[in-house]
């Protein structure tokens, strides 16, 4: 279970009490007890008017600093959340862009989500008379930042937009965020269209501009509470990002069988005759269903390569969208089968194999580079070596899996297991048929190994 941090950060002449009726309703939600989250605020300087001649009220960008700052002073955590109300989702957002104009996109990498409420994406109207008059007695570069059309926030949105929303990877100047945003139905001091801004996952919620997070503070007071419903429902499911794949379940399910010695096998249909001699032979079937806040549509690609043996498609639930050039290796060699589908929310694709002589003795492991750019709510890895059993084997090497948590591309770094602790198992009678399930993994190899043997 990740170790999460909610940081919540309030608006203009506010303060982190703004936020007491939410985090004291998360902290006694059951639903949310034991998912690793932790609840924290932020507090920055904030008034119409500062009359001590020695102080002065700080800008938005030096808001940002400080909140940077103190997320480096938190506990270390796997994932972010920042919660932003009104001028305090532009501080976030300051802090954000302050990062990629630095090239330092890779600290961002542990945000999970950004959450809006009510925040002038486009600047607020409302008071502006009245903040003039102030801004003329001393100068307060808060109230200049929330102006309609202000240039330096306008310049802040365009880095979000480019870098943050439009993002592909996590590089120097880029990191990939989803935001998720909403505003008030009754709201006068910032309207729809500027709380939208350019966010696409937006909606509104009851009530003004403060009412938007005066959630009822206890699940009896109003236990279908809008405003409550919609933050926790933001934690609990983020929504995506154009180019991270939200999977609900990975599930490999990988079954043996042995072949008697010298037993010859032959490839056919789609693929030229192709013979193999073996002593065992695999069904390897993988399911990938997309998570209903999935919003990347890009091509994914699932492969399988043997390098010992040969590879037999058994079944695809969709179309193969890989090149004719790609497909060629399949047809020709038998050795690689590439599967490439176009992803779509709630949708499942699956894909059965048959592998002839890839798990060999010395060569009985499995792994899975699990993409980088996808964020896999639980994996489920199935090996069924029941077969073996009824044929007299014992097992020589207890079934292990390891997650390598960095992705470093190379076969045998990866399965070197050096000082490495294995994940436990789900609780067995059946030692021949283990099943693990390892949630929340973004990244990384997946690494099975295991040995049997025949008694003399």
């Amino acid at each position: 279970m990740p170790r999460t941090t909610v940081v919540f950060v309030h608006g203009f002449i506010s303060s982190p009490e703004c936020w007491d009726p939410f985090v004291t309703r998360l902290a006694k939600d059951d639903e949310l007890a034991g998912k690793g989250f932790r609840f924290t605020r932020f507090r920055y300087p904030t008034k119409f008017l500062e009359w001590n001649p020695s102080k002065r009220i700080p800008g938005i960008d030096e808001c940002g600093d400080g909140l940077g700052a103190f997320l480096d002073s938190q506990p270390e955590c796997d994932q972010w959340f920042l919660v932003g109300h009104s001028m305090g989702g532009l501080v976030i957002q300051s802090f954000l862009a302050q990062k990629i104009r630095a090239q330092r996109g890779a600290d961002l990498a542990k945000i999970r989500s950004v959450i809006l409420f009510a925040t002038p994406n486009r600047g607020s109207t409302i008071l502006s008379s009245l903040r003039g008059i102030f801004s003329k007695v001393r100068k307060n570069p808060q109230e200049e930042d929330l102006q309609v059309l202000d240039k330096d926030i306008a310049e802040m949105s365009d880095v979000i937009t480019r870098s943050i929303l439009a993002a592909k990877s996590v590089e120097d100047g880029y990191c990939p965020i989803p935001f998720r945003v909403f505003w008030g139905l009754q709201d006068d001091v910032v309207p729809e269209v500027s709380a939208r801004g350019s966010f696409i996952e937006a909606s509104p919620l009851p009530g003004g501009h403060s009412e938007i997070i005066q959630c009822a503070p206890d699940a009896t007071d109003d236990p279908e509470d809008q405003r409550y419903q919609a933050l926790k429902g933001a934690l609990l499911n983020p929504v995506g990002h154009p180019s991270i794949y939200e999977i609900d379940l990975f599930e490999v399910n990988l079954t043996l069988s042995p072949a008697a010695p010298g037993t010859t096998f032959t490839l056919s249909g789609d693929v030229k005759p192709l013979p193999i001699q073996t002593d065992n032979v695999a069904i390897r079937a993988i399911r990938i269903a997309f998570s209903k806040q999935n919003r990347c549509s890009m091509q994914y690609e699932q492969f399988y390569r043997s390098d010992q043996g040969l590879v037999e498609l058994l079944n695809l639930t969709q179309p193969n969208e890989a090149l004719d050039e790609v497909k060629s290796e399949y047809y020709n060699t038998g050795k690689k089968f590439t599967y490439v589908f176009t992803p779509d929310r709630e949708k499942t694709f699956s894909m059965k194999l048959r592998i002839y002589n890839g798990f060999a003795e010395g060569q009985r492991t499995w792994h899975n580079h699990m993409k980088a750019n996808a964020r896999y709510k639980l994996l489920r890895l199935i090996l069924n070596l029941k077969d073996y059993k009824d044929a007299g084997y014992e097992i020589s090497q207890d079934p292990s899996v390891y997650l390598h948590p960095q992705n470093i591309m190379d076969h045998t770094l990866c399965t070197s297991r050096v000082g490495e602790t294995p994940l436990p198992y789900l609780p067995s009678t059946e030692p021949w048929l283990r099943t693990w399930e390892i949630p929340d993994i973004k990244g990384g190899v997946v690494d099975l190994v295991w040995d049997v043997k025949k008694p003399a």
